[in-house]
């Protein structure tokens, strides 16, 4: 007989599933036009994505977790930010396809090879997390919020929608590198990054889109600090 699966959710599975429910809520507030609030949910989903694991190590680990992790990424770093994406892109056509399917492919294809490689010193290729994340900040900063009677207007600041398909590529390339990448673990640095992110979360829920956007900015630069790490590094050791 298998066992109840209500008995072996721990305490960090459920805040894993709050992850996923906050990528599930992502897509709809997209397909309902309201992508600003698509984005900070993506922003939110960070957060849990973080939490989960802070309460694992105190709490234990249970046997679903690190599935649950898995599939719910998915959702909420892979699909939430592809819907996003294409939501940009739609009046491209057809090719609007392109780029979002490809990073969701190439999301979930890291996070299978995570499952099976059993690394835990650091990471192979960028996280599907940082490369949602990145994607959530990239429409923000570059986007104009213009809350009024009920409605939001969110156009792409003229010619940069271009650069949307690019990195789209580059983070679907960088998943599934071999380039290895440590875990944000020092607090010098995580510190700043979950202060920003506090910061733009409460901006936009108080209806500061200034502040958003200009914190967004600031948080897409310390992220990709993180993600030119490892070419740095290299450059570092090379002019020893």
């Amino acid at each position: 007989m298998g066992q109840n699966i209500i008995k072996l959710i721990k305490p960090a599975d459920i805040i894993t599933l709050v992850n996923a429910l906050l990528g599930f809520a992502s897509i709809i507030m997209t397909l309902q036009g309201q992508l600003e609030s698509a984005l900070i949910l993506i922003l939110i989903a960070v957060i849990a994505d973080g939490a989960d694991g802070a309460v694992a190590r105190y709490s234990g680990f249970g046997v679903l977790g690190a599935n649950l992790d898995s599939l719910s990424d998915v959702i909420s770093f892979g699909m939430a930010p592809a819907v996003a994406a294409f939501f940009f892109l739609a009046s491209y056509g057809y090719p609007a396809w392109v780029f979002p399917g490809l990073f969701l492919v190439c999301g979930i294809l890291r996070l299978a090879r995570f499952n099976v490689s059993g690394k835990k010193d650091g990471f192979e290729g960028i996280p599907i997390t940082a490369g949602g994340f990145i994607v959530a900040l990239f429409l923000l900063m570059l986007g104009v919020w213009e809350p009024g009677g009920g409605t939001t207007a969110y156009n792409l600041v003229p010619y940069f929608e271009y650069a949307l398909p690019a990195l789209l590529l580059i983070l679907s390339f960088l998943m599934i590198s071999t380039i290895s990448y440590p875990k944000m673990k020092t607090p010098l640095f995580l510190a700043p990054m979950v202060i920003v992110l506090f910061f733009i979360i409460a901006a936009f829920y108080l209806g500061y889109a200034y502040y958003v956007k200009k914190g967004s900015l600031l948080l897409f630069i310390l992220i990709s600090a993180y993600i030119l790490s490892p070419a740095m590094r290299k450059l570092y050791d090379g002019n020893q």
